[in-house]
């Protein structure tokens, strides 16, 4: 394995770890020596409450974990500063698509093979996988892990960690892996892929949390350089009741489940010695949090800023933008997916272009002076005139609220586990052409004024190829292209494959 050091790049993993704040005393060191990945850059990865989740129970268990990302940095842990070649674990928190074209890149740079024979045969890491993705298709990891943890990784962490150690004592690695896969909420692929392949089921399932008042529920750390600053974490809910027909969260994140008031207000209250932190509130959807009100009023009399995610636009009250106006946030980010009620009924969304207006026209009178609209294009029974109504309804966001507008339009995406899973996706030519009209409405015509950005739609068909992968005897993580160019479309006959075989695993 390549070995990277510097005294430039440790002074630099100095600086950030001074800059955190640990917000729990947990036991430093350990035993064993296990690296966790995050396949972005530190910013990125630290923004992430799922990633500092399982940081957290694995130092509370005595795992030596340290933490690795992407970037110039990666093959030294922040924690110590250690190659990654000292540690012969490593685990990854996976949350989209693209970031397996991250991972595969990191390998690389690391000298480690993707493969998990190779890595058996060369005597290299273990390799696992958790994190939002596997929750959804699993078997998008077949070819490159030794193990998959499925769903809430909280209560899979107590077998994971104590067969871990009995590997890094005896060295088999055979042994450990049919260890793991006695654990009905892990998926080993080297063992079960041979199962499925042949037709068989393997009788998997995802782990659900029932209780969110047993889990961590915050940040381990503030991180100041993340993304989103001086930022604790509070999480409120997991899974989400809406049914959006795109969504993969109903279907793959088990039942809505909220965290108690108190468990929350007791998060909360425990950073109140940090000046200038932020309560950064984690949910699907926040809105639909049932004593959110009573939290807001809470964070305010601690005097403590609050940011929120995506809000739905029927969610959206003055509560809401009191607090946001009082922590000194001045944009609002909302999705109305659609440029109009037909298609935005469709997508599951059943609000009117009139209370868009109403809500953002509120929110401008408050205090708010920008807006975030996020857009789907390709969308399925989508026309036209459908198209034209994006830059339609953004132009009356501006004119009538007299909101700065962004607005960000993505290519539609058909995701196993959804309503829409079988749909098509639309060719590249046709959502650049689709791209080109907008753009032109929105330089010349009824979105003029309002700035807009979009997806390239070469990234959404990779999303798509990724998104589909299943198993096949043939499953190399190494037939991976390096760039963006080489990811065929998979079919219908190729979806339909995949969700068998996902029943198969358990699933679907």
């Amino acid at each position: 394995m390549k070995r990277v050091s510097g005294k430039s790049q440790r002074e630099t993993w100095k600086y950030l770890r001074e800059q955190e704040v640990e917000l729990d005393v947990l036991p430093r060191g350990g035993h064993p020596l296990w690296a966790m990945l995050y396949p972005a850059r530190y910013e990125v990865g630290m923004a992430n409450l799922g990633y500092q989740t399982i940081i957290s129970e694995m130092r509370t268990l005595g795992v030596g974990i340290e933490r690795f990302f992407s970037g110039r940095l990666s093959s030294l842990s922040v924690e110590a500063e250690r190659s990654i070649s000292d540690f012969p674990l490593i685990s990854a928190s996976i949350a989209y698509e693209p970031d397996i074209l991250t991972l595969l890149s990191v390998f690389r740079g690391w000298g480690i093979s993707p493969c998990p024979e190779e890595r058996e045969s060369q005597g290299q890491p273990v390799f696992g996988v958790g994190g939002a993705l596997s929750y959804i298709n699993p078997l998008v990891f077949s070819g490159v892990a030794d193990y998959v943890v499925l769903g809430d990784g909280e209560k899979v962490v107590d077998h994971l960690v104590r067969e871990a150690r009995r590997y890094v004592r005896d060295g088999d690695r055979s042994k450990f892996r049919r260890a793991l896969a006695e654990h009905p909420s892990i998926y080993v692929p080297p063992l079960h892929d041979r199962i499925i392949l042949r037709g068989e089921k393997v009788h998997k399932h995802r782990n659900i949390i029932d209780n969110l008042d047993d889990a961590r529920g915050k940040s381990l750390w503030v991180a100041p350089s993340s993304v989103f600053g001086k930022t604790v974490l509070v999480e409120l809910q997991r899974g989400c009741r809406r049914n959006c027909s795109f969504c993969t969260i109903p279907s793959s994140f088990g039942k809505p489940r909220t965290r108690s008031l108190a468990r929350v207000l007791e998060d909360v209250s425990s950073v109140d010695f940090l000046e200038g932190v932020q309560v950064g509130l984690v949910a699907p959807e926040t809105g639909d949090y049932p004593a959110l009100e009573e939290l807001l009023s809470a964070v305010d009399s601690l005097g403590a800023a609050v940011s929120f995610a995506s809000l739905r636009v029927d969610n959206i009250n003055e509560a809401m933008i009191k607090s946001l106006a009082r922590s000194g946030r001045h944009t609002l980010t909302v999705a109305p997916e659609a440029g109009n009620e037909r298609l935005r009924r469709a997508c599951g969304k059943h609000f009117s272009d009139d209370l868009v207006i109403e809500r953002l026209s509120m929110a401008s009178h408050m205090g708010i002076r920008k807006v975030k609209l996020y857009f789907m294009m390709g969308l399925p029974g989508e026309t036209t005139s459908d198209m034209d109504d994006i830059a339609r309804l953004c132009g009356r966001v501006r004119s009538e609220s007299g909101l700065q507008v962004r607005a960000s339009v993505g290519v539609f995406v058909p995701k196993p586990m959804t309503f829409w899973e079988k749909v098509e996706m639309i060719s590249d030519d046709e959502a650049h052409s689709r791209k080109d009209r907008l753009n032109k409405l929105f330089r010349d015509g009824p979105g003029k004024g309002c700035r807009v950005n979009f997806q390239e739609p070469r990234e959404a068909a990779v999303e798509f190829a990724i998104a589909w992968k299943g198993v096949s005897p043939a499953n190399k993580f190494l037939s991976y292209p390096r760039g963006k160019a080489s990811f065929p479309k998979p079919g219908l006959e190729q979806r339909e494959l995949l969700l068998e075989q996902l029943g198969l695993l358990g699933y679907h």
